[in-house]
């Protein structure tokens, strides 16, 4: 059994979220291949060097060449770096920032016991799954705690008649410990 799970673990799930996944690999992707087509180009144009009309003349040149194509390697290195890195900036921004919405939003409010909250992302923003789960976890929330209160409520004008009808109260107890028995502590 334990040899199975660890089995399990050792294996890469590419079927949770499919589409999520398809998404980021072809944004990293289209990023390196940005970087590699610009240092290839500016590689090439820096490369593209008249050799001589001669043999002689190419023979004389071609002892230095690589001290000719060494500023052209680096520059198109560091133009690809660049591009890719600025690019690379950008992308992780449609992650993190609802991440950090989210979590800001969670602690503050729900945190705090507003179950009034509502979990919002942009279009088009990858953790957008991630919100609607909360959304619906936090509805649930809320009408426990309606339920709670209509409890509550119950038990106050129970205890504020002159007579207590014991049965009653025991139904509305019995309500209560039901609706806590739901919540795992």
């Amino acid at each position: 059994m334990a040899n199975r799970i660890k089995e399990r673990r050792r294996r890469l799930n590419y079927s949770i979220k499919r589409q999520m996944q398809i998404r980021l690999f072809l944004k990293v992707l289209s990023v390196v291949l940005l970087g590699l087509v610009l240092s290839s180009a500016i590689f090439f144009y820096m490369s593209n060097q008249e050799i001589g009309e001669t043999y002689r003349q190419f023979h004389i040149q071609a002892r230095n060449f690589l001290d000719l194509l060494l500023p052209g390697i680096v520059i198109a290195f560091m133009v690809g770096l660049l591009v890719a890195v600025s690019i690379a900036l950008f992308f992780p921004h449609r992650i993190a920032g609802p991440l950090y919405r989210i979590e800001r939003e969670l602690k503050e409010k729900v945190g705090e016991g507003d179950l009034r909250i509502k979990f919002t992302v942009r279009e088009g923003d990858e953790i957008g799954d991630l919100a609607d789960a909360l959304n619906v976890m936090v509805g649930k929330l809320r009408a426990k705690m309606e339920r709670l209160r209509a409890v509550t409520t119950e038990l106050s004008a129970i205890t504020e008649d002159k007579e207590i009808d014991r049965e009653r109260l025991k139904e509305t107890v019995g309500l209560l410990e039901k609706i806590l028995g739901e919540f795992k502590l």
